[in-house]
């Protein structure tokens, strides 16, 4: 008997739930399919029902979670009276460090993306541009003054790579997070 309709879109849901937790955890090459689909607690051959291949899937989620970042962002900025410090605040934070699973999927797969398939680099493009216009607008920059946005976005997700790559030093990768948070409020 067919699965209905939306048994499809609450398996497919279930699969992007996991992945884009998994991918931004592992990382891209870290996660196989069948681990993924079990995750999900999925067949293996189940996947291609729902995606043409795991780079189909990344780029969606990539999507996904970057336009959940923006939001966020957006979100944070527009609520308080120093939008940048509370940005700062919010995302150069031991939390986003240590949880990749959660947080921005350009800090956990951006090195991975510039090496990964077209249909994945363009998704990660795509949200990188959308995430700084957001953001620039959120800041109530004019759209000449965009650059400004994508230093800052740069900048924030620099500092939670370098934390992260520092994770065996401690000292470090929190020295890391507390001087990008300073450095970033002075302006």
């Amino acid at each position: 008997m067919p699965l209905s309709k939306e048994h499809k879109a609450e398996t497919r849901e279930r699969i992007l739930e996991k992945a884009g937790a998994l991918f931004r955890r592992d990382g891209i090459d870290g996660v196989s399919v069948p681990a993924l689909m079990k995750e999900a607690g999925l067949t293996h051959g189940g996947f291609y029902a729902h995606f043409g291949s795991k780079d189909e899937l990344v780029a969606e989620i990539i999507e996904r979670a970057l336009g959940a970042t923006s939001d966020y962002l957006a979100e944070t900025a527009r609520a308080s009276d120093a939008p940048v410090d509370a940005l700062v605040d919010a995302y150069i934070a031991a939390a986003h460090r240590d949880h990749p699973e959660r947080g921005c999927a350009v800090a956990a797969l951006g090195s991975e993306a510039a090496r990964a398939a077209p249909v994945v680099r363009g998704a990660m493009a795509r949200g990188i541009r959308r995430a700084a216009q957001r953001l620039g607008a959120a800041l109530g920059l004019r759209e000449e003054a965009q650059d400004e946005a994508l230093a800052l976005y740069s900048s924030l997700v620099g500092a939670i790579v370098l934390a992260r790559a520092c994770g065996d030093d401690p000292e470090l990768s929190d020295r890391i997070l507390d001087i990008c948070r300073k450095r970033l409020k002075a302006g």
